[in-house]
């Protein structure tokens, strides 16, 4: 009989043991359902995220795409608009400063018909090329003379034709 209630004994600690451990598997069967339902969560929210930033970029990169042939609309008017009538975007004449200096400058301009630096530099008695191109280019920039790039040098031409300017010289001082 001991062996026998042994046996029996045993095989109740088996079967406890065996429920314990099928109990145990279902809860791990249960927390990874969870986990796995977590993680599709997860794999959802992180789609979803995707396709929102998708629909965003299309939505951005068709307002970019408004904004360009707007643009290039607004281009093709102007344009036109200059080929109908170029004088309306002419410069109005106006009146233009200058100093005796600048003026001294022009008038060599116009006399020699095209300058560069190196003439004005001899002309003015400059130390250096600096000077002579300032003046030179800030004549450019008022427009009372062209500018032609030959080679490496750039020379400056007065066209009175083009220019129609009036010039104010400022009094000495």
């Amino acid at each position: 009989m001991g062996t026998g209630d042994s046996m029996a004994k045993d095989r109740e600690q088996i079967m406890k043991e065996l429920e314990e451990l099928r109990e145990e598997v279902k809860g791990m069967g249960a927390d990874a359902t969870s986990k796995g339902s977590q993680n599709a969560d997860a794999g959802d929210a992180v789609s979803s995220l995707m396709k929102a930033m998708i629909e965003e970029r299309e939505r951005t990169n068709r307002r970019l795409e408004e904004l360009n042939q707007r643009i290039t609309r607004l281009r093709e008017a102007v344009a036109s608009a200059y080929e109908e009538e170029p004088q309306a975007y002419a410069p109005a004449d106006r009146e233009v400063a200058l100093s005796e200096l600048d003026l001294l400058v022009l008038n060599f301009v116009q006399s020699s018909g095209m300058v560069n630096a190196d003439n004005l530099k001899e002309y003015m008695h400059y130390s250096g090329r600096n000077a002579a191109c300032a003046r030179l280019n800030k004549l450019y920039l008022m427009g009372l003379v062209e500018r032609h790039q030959l080679g490496h040098k750039v020379y400056y031409k007065f066209d009175a034709g083009k220019t129609t300017k009036t010039l104010i010289i400022s009094p000495p001082q």
